[in-house]
């Protein structure tokens, strides 16, 4: 708390000792923007997690969707989670083991829906991803729905979440932003971009928050420092650099025991957390881009990247409630560190020529790279207690030393080519083709026979898209994708005995912007179907084979509308049906055939209205999320909920803008996600959070 507090007082000092900026603010204030500037599904501009080659959301034969800087601070969203479940179809099942994580077209987990910064992945350690988790200095957030592998390898047969950093600019500019809530929540973030020299230019965002959480011993906080730096030495040439590090401690809240299977109003608050628990994030980055235009037709752009993280649990995690006793066995006292590293390099080159009279885009890459990770845990702990269930902490209890569990080592290489025809002037032709060569080994030492395996997976895309007008476009595709059945970081021998699964998608859609910028709509219908995933042997049960399918398709809605001046619509649904097509559990081989996969809700629908003037703005937001169920067999359930969140902005100035969030408007209460059996996390009840914010 003292060195948040110091890096807040840091910032507010920087933001009203500014005024040495204050003429370039005056000369700024005169400022002329096109209309189709306008917030929305940004279907005529560039978006760079779809395509490779430069591509407009319309000419993309996928579904893409991108959430802008300006919607995610209206809408009052702090976290990469909250802002990325206000896009279509798109739930949030984070855990506090598994960092973030998303819900897409029917696949879970960081092993099924990617996530990316600028592109680039990390690989998923043990389940984990931790970074980035907040969206300050972030440009906007794109998100490609359906099997991403052909773009970003494995991993991704529910969509990839990619965020879009800053860039650095020689045109000097400062933004800022100072805020406080319920639960003691605060927050303050600065970011700052301006020229270096002739032909450098700079970025630095940094932003802290935490809070006292709303559960009690819930306090979380948060710290990042991003930095980048871009220099032009020619008009052809673009250097970069980035160096970012995070430290990020969000509250263990590992939910709430259930009473005769339901959540219980009276034990919303309560954490049976111990009181030394420990849930922290350390993350470091370091990347080096070139881009370099050869000439009018060939580009080249190479990225070097290098990562860090480090993660430490301590936590009491499985609740179970007596109701007679009214008291509530814990168990599951688990210490784990994760070590993780990630060194890499991609190379590609974008060539733009005619092929037979028409445009042709064209790019071919190679990527290589090689990560580090190292596992310790307490496994084998088998210490309990009991505790009443009106609230004693205790401490972290253990019959087993932390000690180191696994090490695990992972190269990659991958080969890939995409292109882009125009046919004709209304039809366009979209192929892609990827192929990877993985080298995993892992080597135990609490007595489990070491493993190494190798992949070489092929994925691919093939699309059309046809204009039937300069606004309306028709699309179609099949993908084929794979997922690892659990983490290519560190398959023990018996999962090394397993391929790959392999998912299959076929989509066809409608992406349409609306006469006088009046706002835009696109519709999709899918079908995906992922095979060898794990099951039981139905002769001999006991025995895990591949041979299980699970199979999804649906229905995706969403629009931006300005049906009249000043106002705004924002609406999206997804209606999907998920489901296992052949599954078998237990040892007696229970079929799960026609059930739906845990925590994939078959309903999701978004909406926001706003009003906005010159001078203020306001808005109101809505969030359905369907049906969900806690276990493969279906028995358990996770009501559907609606919760309802609002805005309102004064704009003092050019300079300054005060703003008003609340979320959970009327203080729903509701099972957000289901951990395990015996209990189930609850939603964040109503809180308000006032910020103000500067520019200059």
């Amino acid at each position: 708390m003292k060195n948040s507090n110091y890096i807040l007082a840091t910032a507010l000092m920087a933001i009203f000792s500014s005024g040495a900026l204050a003429e370039d603010a005056t000369l700024e204030e005169v400022q002329v923007k096109a209309t189709q500037d306008k917030p929305g599904l940004n279907l005529k501009k560039k978006n760079t997690t779809g395509s490779r080659l430069g591509l407009t959301a319309k000419e993309t034969p996928a579904s893409v969707e991108t959430l802008d800087a300006q919607t995610i601070r209206q809408r009052g969203d702090i976290s990469i989670r909250e802002a990325v479940t206000r896009t279509t179809g798109i739930t949030d099942i984070s855990t506090p083991g598994n960092g973030q994580a998303f819900s897409s077209r029917g696949f879970t987990g960081n092993n099924s829906v990617a996530q990316a910064e600028d592109g680039v992945r990390l690989m998923t350690g043990a389940g984990t991803l931790t970074y980035p988790s907040d969206t300050w200095g972030y440009e906007r957030i794109e998100v490609l729905r359906g099997p991403a592998s052909v773009l970003f390898g494995d991993g991704a047969a529910g969509g990839i979440v990619n965020s879009v950093r800053k860039q650095a600019s020689r045109e000097t500019s400062i933004e800022a932003l100072v805020g406080a809530g319920s639960y003691g929540a605060y927050r303050a973030a600065l970011g700052g971009t301006g020229a270096i020299g002739e032909i450098g230019a700079f970025r630095i965002d940094a932003s802290v928050l935490g809070g006292d959480g709303y559960i009690s011993r819930g306090d979380y906080d948060s710290k990042k420092l991003m930095t980048s730096l871009l220099f032009t030495p020619t008009d052809n040439l673009r250097i970069g650099f980035t160096l970012d590090h995070a430290e990020d401690s969000p509250t263990a809240n590992y939910g709430s025991p259930l009473r005769y299977g339901k959540i219980t109003h009276s034990l919303r608050s309560k954490n049976y957390n111990v009181a030394d628990n420990k849930m922290d994030f350390e993350d470091t980055r370091a990347r080096a881009k070139i881009e370099w235009e050869i000439s009018e037709r060939l580009k080249l752009r190479n990225e070097t990247y290098w990562f860090k993280s480090d993660r430490e649990w301590q936590n009491a995690e499985s609740y179970t409630l007596n109701p007679i006793a009214q008291t509530v066995s814990r168990g599951t006292f688990l210490a784990i560190t994760h070590s993780q590293k990630q060194i890499g390099n991609r190379l590609e080159i974008i060539h733009e020529d005619t092929l037979w009279g028409n445009l042709n885009r064209f790019s071919a890459g190679w990527e290589i790279s090689k990560t580090d990770f190292r596992h310790a845990s307490n496994s084998g702990n088998s210490a309990t207690d009991v505790i009443p269930v009106a609230g004693y902490t205790g401490t972290f209890l253990s019959t087993t030393s932390v000690l180191r569990n696994y090490d695990a080592d992972l190269k990659q290489q991958a080969f890939f080519l995409e292109n882009a025809w125009n046919a004709t002037d209304r039809l366009k032709l979209v192929a892609g083709i990827r192929r990877d060569y993985i080298d995993t080994e892992r080597r135990d030492y609490r007595g489990a026979a070491d493993s190494d395996k190798q992949f070489t997976p092929e994925t691919w895309r093939v699309g059309a898209v046809f204009d039937l007008t300069a606004d309306t476009s028709l699309y179609a595709q099949t993908s084929r994708g794979t997922d690892p059945i659990t983490n290519l970081l560190g398959l023990n021998l018996a999962n090394g005995e397993f391929d790959l699964t392999r998912s299959r998608q076929a989509e066809i859609g409608i992406k349409q912007a609306l006469q006088n910028l009046k706002g835009e709509w696109s519709l999709a219908a899918y079908h995906i179907a992922k095979d060898n995933i794990i099951t039981q042997d139905p002769v001999t049960p006991s025995i895990s084979v591949q041979g299980g399918q699970q199979s999804s398709r649906g229905i995706e809605f969403s629009t931006t509308l300005y049906p009249v001046e000043h106002w705004r619509l924002d609406f999206n649904a997804a209606l999907l049906n998920a489901r296992y097509d052949e599954l078998r559990e237990g040892s007696t081989g229970i079929s799960r055939a026609g059930n739906t996969p845990t925590n994939v809700p078959e309903k999701v629908v978004n909406a926001w209205l706003y009003y906005q003037a010159s001078e203020w703005e306001a808005g109101i937001g809505a969030r359905y999320v369907g049906k969900r169920y806690a276990n493969n067999a279906n028995e358990i359930t996770l009501a559907s909920y609606t919760v309802y969140d609002a805005s309102a902005a004064w704009h003092v100035n050019k300079q300054m803008t005060l703003r008003a969030n609340i979320r959970n408007l009327t203080d729903k209460f509701y099972a957000a996600l289901a951990y395990g059996s015996t209990q189930q996390i609850i939603g964040a009840p109503r809180q308000l959070e006032l910020t103000a914010e500067f520019r200059y």
